[in-house]
């Protein structure tokens, strides 16, 4: 029961990052300020990994359906992060050529420690992988981030 509370601790926690807007207030030379408030706070938690994957879904024939992408995450993502990982849906858009493609898109966020940052690594780009070669894509575009994570 205690890994269960710690895996909606981490979609929680996630979640909550997701819906809460970041500011940034720039100096005349365009470098970041420092607020008081951050160069103040004492950080709880412990430095984690935060990974992001995008996934189109446009592809030659019919685009990948909600439910192929969830058979997805059930026979190969979770078994790779099975504590826990959360998926949004989303619209997203890239050039190609001279044009915009538009698409449905999937966005996976998984959360891990440091100290296991490379065998997790490893398990995300065989997900990049197999993604890329089952539904025909160019590629899953892949975002790292350290973050401070407290449960």
């Amino acid at each position: 029961m205690k890994h269960l509370g710690k895996t909606a601790a981490t979609a929680a926690l996630v979640l909550t990052a997701l819906a809460t807007p970041a500011a940034v207030a720039l100096q005349s030379d365009d470098k970041p300020a420092s607020s008081p408030a951050s160069s103040t706070v004492k950080l709880t938690g412990d430095t984690w990994v935060r990974t992001e994957l995008f996934f189109g879904t446009d592809k030659p024939g019919p685009d990948v359906s909600d439910y192929q992408f969830q058979k997805f995450v059930d026979s190969t993502i979770t078994p790779r992060f099975p504590d826990g990982l959360t998926v949004l849906s989303g619209q997203g858009q890239w050039k190609q050529d001279t044009r915009i493609v538009k698409e449905r898109s999937k966005v996976l966020i998984i959360v891990y420690p440091v100290d296991g940052a490379e065998a997790s690594s490893k398990k995300i780009e065989e997900i990049r992988d197999l993604y890329e070669k089952k539904f025909q894509q160019q590629s899953v575009l892949r975002a790292d981030s350290t973050e401070n994570i407290s449960f």
